[in-house]
């Protein structure tokens, strides 16, 4: 039984997008960037040491009692499994010892139920002459769905606790990330006497074969004193101001806004509060675009968004951009300003619209995840992904391109859907303005690493020069979904979207269909792109292809192959039920007016070939 835990999540974006959308679904096999916890800093020097260990004692330590749902270990070398699935632990003292829970014997198990597990430093620490105090340690940690990670802290020697939750705004990564992790705990410990520190793992699940996680593994503990002055810009945007915090990573110069704003996320890190916050962007291509904000004081160890709505000029091109924060404090070589800048890029184009931006992120930013057939057990055949793109300007539609991993199986096959926002979060998905033939994706694409689906309609068939004239789609001003429906045949054929995880995302921005449940954001960006521009040939010869027309249909289809050959048509709903069977040669006209709105599917077989065609019925 699959476990959903987060709450419906209502918004409106005025006539573009009005619907209502269900948060993150738990992902088993899809890979996500953890997003930096506006209280974390990576890599960061500190400045006096309270408090040091470096797990090389296990006695130092008081590990949770037995628990036959998983312990923590003091150990010196990485156990078997974690390293199979998440590589050996590199932190600076790993030789002499450190701590790790290990969730993946329980996970390939599949035998667990609720886990809680938890490591204490027995040291008791007196902080009353330290008012400001950092929690530093290394870290190797992949995440799953349902374990979460704590730091714990007291103040009364261990007889309550207060949790700082690590992870909670990570569904699953991968890799695993080895970092250093710095927590401003200033507000939990800082001046008190009686402090005690321990690590704690949580897996809860109502399925037991998803009761664990991978592993957590910790090492060289760090109580210190932060420095003074010290800002971080956490994350920075540019997007456009009717994007709804959508930052699309190619965007058709025909689909520009005139004003974009351009900001930071600036987390405060050091003991002192910061005045004269100011945000500068600078994003160079073929124009320039420069931004400088200033914000209001920054308080120790707390977060401000300073942003500012800017007037812009783009031209056809790459644009590369940083976004630089400083303070009073924290400027160019004060000595804490290797994290104050921000790299961000992006794309004009003539006809591409894509919200993901793989290809064009800077160097060591990018990170790919994906999400497909066998993502979950009972969503191998009927799941939709989808992403969500606003147009302020008419545009013809040629084709969608959506990016597939290289263990995307040849023989799977995809049916592509464009229609609106409200359509795609009700499952309407008869009510797209276009849906593709199935589409069976080849070898060929799974070396390219994409696969093209051309849009456009067979509007008619001229039987004189044997031939059929095909339209591009017209898209009026609105938001559209450029959705694609995988199926695998029960895992025998998967198929995997490319899903960017480099920049976080509005939740309506992507999201899937779940078969026979409802949509749910995703909170990235599907690589699904549109490309815009009358392409077709709009008269295609026509030799041994099944025609049928017009499709989408109110009632009457038209249907013509042309191998002169004996031929027999079964008509199946979605659930392969069959509703129609005729033999024919050449041509066959059959109403359908007796069906209900929907997806069917036309297979035509003789001694020549097996073809089968998606009809649309819209009455």
């Amino acid at each position: 039984m699959k476990k959903i835990h987060l709450a419906i999540f209502y918004f409106c974006l005025s006539s573009i997008f009005n619907a209502q959308i269900k948060s993150n679904k738990n992902f088993n096999t899809c890979d996500f960037k953890p997003l930096v916890n506006q209280n974390l800093n990576f890599s960061k020097s500190s400045f006096d040491t309270i408090a040091y260990n470096t797990f090389d004692d296990v006695t130092d330590w008081t590990i949770s009692a037995p628990n036959l749902q998983g312990q923590w270990e003091v150990v010196t070398s990485t156990p078997t499994d974690v390293v199979n699935y998440m590589g050996t632990m590199a932190s600076s003292t790993a030789s002499d010892g450190f701590a790790v829970f290990n969730g993946i014997q329980y996970l390939l198990n599949a035998s667990v139920d609720f886990q809680d597990a938890a490591i204490e430093l027995n040291d008791t620490l007196d902080l009353s002459n330290y008012p400001s105090v950092t929690l530093e340690f290394e870290q190797m940690y992949r995440a799953f769905n349902y374990d979460k990670t704590f730091v714990e802290l007291s103040t009364d020697y261990g007889s309550t606790w207060t949790s700082i939750e690590l992870n909670n705004q990570v569904t699953t990564n991968d890799p695993a990330i080895q970092e250093l992790v710095g927590i401003n705990v200033s507000s939990y410990v800082g001046g008190q006497q009686g402090v005690k520190i321990r690590f704690r793992w949580t897996s809860d699940s109502d399925d037991d074969s998803f009761g664990s996680g991978y592993a957590w593994l910790i090492d060289d503990l760090k109580v210190t004193v932060p420095p003074e002055n010290d800002i971080q810009n956490v994350s920075s945007w540019i997007f456009g101001e009717n994007s709804g915090g959508a930052e699309y990573g190619r965007t058709p110069i025909s689909q520009v806004e005139q004003n974009y704003f351009i900001g930071s996320s600036v987390y405060n890190y050091g003991s002192l509060d910061q005045t004269n916050v100011v945000s500068n962007g600078d994003f160079t291509g073929p124009t320039t675009i420069s931004s400088s904000t200033t914000g209001s004081t920054i308080a120790s160890d707390s977060t401000e968004v300073i942003e500012s709505l800017n007037p812009v000029s783009f031209s056809v091109g790459n644009y590369t951009g940083s976004v630089t924060v400083t303070s009073m404090g924290d400027t160019l070589g004060s000595g804490n300003f290797d994290d104050n800048t921000y790299l961000r890029n992006f794309e004009i184009t003539n006809d591409i619209y894509s919200l993901d931006g793989l290809g064009n992120h800077p160097a060591g930013y990018e990170a790919i995840g994906s999400l497909g057939s066998n993502s979950w057990s009972d969503a191998s055949d009927g799941l939709v992904c989808g992403t969500y793109y606003p147009l302020r300007q008419e545009e013809i539609l040629n084709s969608v391109r959506a990016y597939i991993t290289s263990s995307t199986v040849a023989q799977s096959e995809v049916i592509l859907y464009i229609l609106d926002s409200l359509s795609f979060t009700s499952g309407l998905f008869s009510n797209s303005v276009f849906t593709s033939e199935l589409y069976t994706v080849s070898a060929q694409d799974v070396n390219n690493g994409y696969i093209d689906i051309p849009v456009a309609n067979n509007i008619g068939w001229d039987p004189i020069n044997n031939t059929s004239t095909w339209e591009n789609i017209t898209l009026g001003i609105g938001g559209y979904y450029a959705a694609i429906e995988l199926y695998s045949g029960g895992n025998t054929y998967d198929i995997r979207i490319l899903d960017d995880n480099t920049v976080g995302q509005p939740a309506w921005s992507s999201a899937i269909w779940y078969p026979g449940d409802q949509a749910y954001s995703n909170g990235n960006a599907f690589a699904i792109r549109m490309n815009f521009g009358a392409s077709v040939d709009l008269v295609e010869n026509s030799v041994n292809k099944l025609h049928v027309f017009p499709n989408p249909s109110k009632e009457f289809v038209n249907i013509k192959i042309e191998n002169n050959l004996p031929s027999e048509l079964i008509l199946m709903d979605v659930s392969g039920k069959i509703i129609l069977e005729k033999t024919f040669t050449n041509s066959l006209n059959i109403n359908l007016s007796n069906l209900n709105n929907g997806i069917y599917f036309l297979s035509v077989a003789n001694n020549s070939q097996i073809i089968t065609e998606r009809v649309n019925i819209v009455k």
